[in-house]
């Protein structure tokens, strides 16, 4: 009797779940089938000036797709240039990964609605917003109200751009507020506008034109002890180097007779290297990193200096010579930099952030001592007693650059286990994802160099046309560089050297100016300071945080009053190193938007109801049915 009742309660049971998984299933089914893709689109007003010198406001349309494959598409009515389309593939980068999306999930078209040629990154920063605003879900509508006019920088800023005055008259006409860079605003243009925003980035964009809520994040990082030490023993040893070199400028530049001016001009050096020399000194208990920085540029100093006298001492005797003399010197720079790079790949087996970033850094060091020597080699041919000094510079960079690998080297090595550690299959998906960012950064810099240099071709500025062929050719040699080690997997030294193209197209892509205006400075050192805390404060929240960025804004910050330019160079340089970690991590994880927003077919919504009454229905009936059923076994059993 009881083995009976006990296989009537197993089969009702089987009976019930069934009843009840019916609906489960159908509703995973159902999740399978449901719309996995969709388009978002937004319009905006990108001013331009016209073929004959007048402003306009061009009507441009921003669609992000799911699902994609990274594809950027510009189109327009008439013909788009390289400058435009690699600036908007920039953009959609940029805004992909502040939205904290793998950019490689999703496609973006831009139609700029406008005949003729469209060239210039002007419209890339708008087009960036825009793309921000519906990765993120924003309402874009507000940007009806505005011009945004922008030359968008691989971190995310605004980067000055030209027309000015026309482009404020075109927004003016048609009542929109212009935002455009805050690099700008010192130009006599600004006149024009009725209505102005300037902007220094996407974080005060994203502010002040989308209305979100501002934020103050503050990132403390712990010390890495052994990363300290390694500075301390760098700044140590470039002044123990520097105080070597400039007691032999000290005895040579006696010797110089009946230039005046000359003398002038290497006493100045000179004094800048010991100015740095009693810097490195007085911060190098505090602030080790910060010494290492100035002992490293009072070496470069006195380095120059001394460049300078043999270059001059020679051009007095052997001019013809002088080229030869760069070269063979600048050679053996390259290949001792060559060794020291075959030697640390194969040392460069380092698990923890720390020793990867310290080593990366190293072999950044050493790609920007081939890119340095090799651009000094291409502009050696037409020296002249005039730039002895810039060609002493580029030599003296390319030396103490190398040096300054070696210092990174061995702090990468101290380093090896301060945590947090991390795997490799990280480290190669930050090599692969930092090969996307740094094509994309070095394609974008090589159309706006082909950009400049059709324009000074045409005003007969053959020289500066010519230093800049030889940039960019310099550049396509480090990103085919750092291709070639990543295809043998040598992922850190990959990294490391995308770094210093990246910096390299940094130069070019992000033109600072107006930093003699504290205004200027401040704003754009405010907003990298709020992108490099948003970035840093992601990669802490996924466990990878690292005090060495840190250290190059803590160190910028010293220098914005005296060398306002080279503090926002260091700083961006900053960001955009974090960024490339950052990129690796969603690249890692595979971040996907598909996991946050789900877009649902009015169809399927029904379905879905339909499928959750049913369920509720099934469990209530299921529930019912059982304890009726115990309720007449227990009646049966003791009544």
């Amino acid at each position: 009797m009881k083995r009976k009742n006990l296989m009537s309660v197993l089969l009702i049971l089987i009976l019930v779940s069934l009843f009840l998984l019916f609906p489960i299933i159908n509703a995973q089914q159902l999740e399978g089938t449901q719309q996995t893709q969709w388009s978002r689109s937004t319009w905006l007003y990108l001013p331009a000036v016209e073929g004959n010198n007048s402003g306009a406001v061009i009507n441009t349309t921003v669609t992000l797709s799911y699902p994609g494959t990274g594809q950027v598409t510009v189109q327009s009515n008439g013909q788009v240039q390289s400058s435009t389309q690699y600036s908007m593939e920039m953009a959609y980068i940029v805004a992909m990964l502040y939205a904290g999306l793998n950019y490689n999930n999703y496609n973006l078209k831009v139609f700029i609605n406008a005949s003729g040629s469209i060239s210039g990154p002007s419209g890339s920063f708008g087009v960036m917003l825009a793309t921000y605003g519906l990765a993120t879900g924003i309402n874009t509508s507000i940007l009806h109200d505005y011009a945004i006019t922008g030359a968008v920088s691989p971190s995310g800023l605004s980067g000055p751009i030209g027309g000015l005055s026309q482009k404020c008259s075109a927004a003016s006409s048609k009542n929109l507020t212009l935002a455009f860079p805050v690099g700008n605003l010192a130009s006599s243009g600004v006149s024009n506008c009725k209505k102005f925003l300037p902007v220094p980035g996407i974080i005060f964009a994203s502010n002040e034109i989308y209305k979100t809520s501002p934020y103050n994040i503050e990132i403390n990082v712990s010390k890495d002890e052994e990363f300290e030490l390694a500075m301390k023993n760098s700044s140590n040893q470039f002044i123990n180097q520097t105080n070597k070199i400039l007691k032999e400028v000290n005895s040579t530049i006696s010797t110089l007779s009946n230039q005046t001016l000359f003398i002038l001009n290497l006493e100045q050096i000179i004094n800048y290297s010991k100015n740095n020399i009693n810097l490195a000194k007085e911060t190098i208990n505090k602030d080790p990193y910060a010494s290492a920085s100035y002992a490293f540029t009072a070496y470069y100093y006195a380095l120059t200096a001394n460049y300078t006298i043999w270059l001059y001492n020679i051009s007095l005797s052997r001019s013809n010579y002088l080229s030869t003399f760069v070269n063979n010197v600048t050679q053996s720079i390259i290949n001792d930099a060559n060794k020291l790079e075959s030697k640390l790949i194969n040392n460069s087996n380092l698990n923890t952030l720390y020793s990867q970033e310290l080593m990366a850094t190293a072999f950044s060091r050493i790609a920007d001592t081939i890119y340095s020597a090799q651009y000094t080699q291409s502009i050696s041919s037409s020296i002249s007693n005039s730039s002895l000094i810039t060609i002493a510079q580029n030599m003296a960079y390319s030396q103490a650059r190398l040096e300054s690998a070696l210092s990174w080297a061995q702090a990468a090595i101290l380093s090896n286990k301060t945590p947090p550690f991390i795997s490799q299959g990280l480290i190669s998906s930050t090599a692969s994802a930092a090969s996307t960012y740094t094509t994309a950064a070095v394609n974008y810099a090589n159309s706006l160099i082909d950009y400049y240099v059709a324009q000074y071709t045409s005003i007969g500025d053959i020289a500066d046309a010519q230093i800049l062929s030889a940039m960019k050719s310099d550049l396509n040699y480090l990103l085919s560089s750092a291709n070639n080690l990543l295809s043998k997997g040598y992922y850190t030294a990959a990294i490391g050297v995308y770094e210093d193209a990246l910096q390299n197209s940094l130069s070019i892509i992000f033109i600072i100016t107006g930093t003699n205006y504290p205004f200027v400075t401040n704003q754009y050192a405010t907003e990298l300071q709020s992108e490099f805390n948003l970035i840093s404060s992601e990669l802490a929240s996924r466990g990878l945080q690292s005090s060495i960025d840190n250290s190059y804004m803590n160190y910028a910050k010293q220098i914005m009053n005296s060398d306002p330019e080279s503090a926002l160079s260091i700083m961006e340089t900053a960001v955009v190193d974090s960024i490339i970690w950052y990129i690796g991590e969603l690249s890692f994880n595979n971040a996907n938007s598909v996991n946050y927003i789900t877009i649902v077919s009015s169809n399927n919504a029904i379905n879905y109801g339909m499928y959750i009454i049913y369920l509720a229905v099934g469990i209530s009936l299921g529930a019912f049915i059982a304890i009726l059923y115990v309720s007449r076994t227990y009646k049966k059993l003791y009544s």
